[in-house]
């Protein structure tokens, strides 16, 4: 198991956490992997490769959970960390990982999200689960409110395409997409790219 935090208490709290608890029919051997992009690039030729790994993403990017995927390919990657906005969990399991745990409100579940983990499961802390349930809803509002058309030329707006290649993508004019952006925007209530992606985004 390995645990990649740049946090020394946080890691003296993590293999605390560890150490008093028994993963049922896993054996527990700890690495404290190293704790930033370069040093993770250099960890892989540690004596044995961890099949958990516990990583803080907080103060670096969220990239760095393909960094660690490639490395350590068949690891499964929990996110500990306080970043608790819905944009960052989406990333974080764009890049690979499967499990999410907040650490101030989640640390007395952690021996619980690894096991999870372990069995081929997901663990994502509440507060999370809750939030992505609501963006779920909110999403689900705008579909109602837009055309497909629209929607796919606001996604691409967000996805932060141009409006040439949104109309190179859907094969329609460049005064088509301008024409569809602002039917977005009326239906929206907004005036900016900014809003729209704030509100898509949310």
């Amino acid at each position: 198991m390995g645990i990649i935090d740049s946090d020394e208490q946080s890691r003296i709290n993590i293999k605390k956490i560890l150490s008093e608890n028994c993963l049922h029919g896993h054996s527990v051997s700890l690495q404290i992997l190293f704790d930033t992009a370069g040093g993770v690039m250099k960890s892989v030729h540690q004596v044995s490769l961890p099949d958990v790994i516990i990583l803080d993403i907080e103060h670096q990017d969220v990239t760095i959970i393909e960094q660690v995927n490639r490395l350590y390919p068949k690891a499964e990657i929990i996110v500990l960390t306080q970043l608790a906005d819905v944009k960052t969990v989406r990333k974080s399991f764009r890049n690979g990982a499967v499990s999410y745990v907040l650490k101030n409100t989640c640390m007395p579940y952690l021996i619980n999200a690894i096991v999870i983990t372990l069995n081929q499961g997901s663990f994502v802390s509440p507060t999370i689960n809750r939030a992505l349930i609501e963006q779920a809803f909110s999403s689900k509002k705008y579909e109602d409110m837009l055309t497909a058309r629209e929607l796919q030329i606001a996604n691409g707006i967000v996805e932060g395409l141009s409006y040439k290649l949104i109309a190179q993508q859907y094969h329609i004019s460049l005064d088509t997409v301008r024409i569809y952006i602002k039917r977005v925007y009326r239906k929206l209530n907004i005036n900016s790219k900014g809003e729209l992606i704030a509100q898509l985004s949310a």
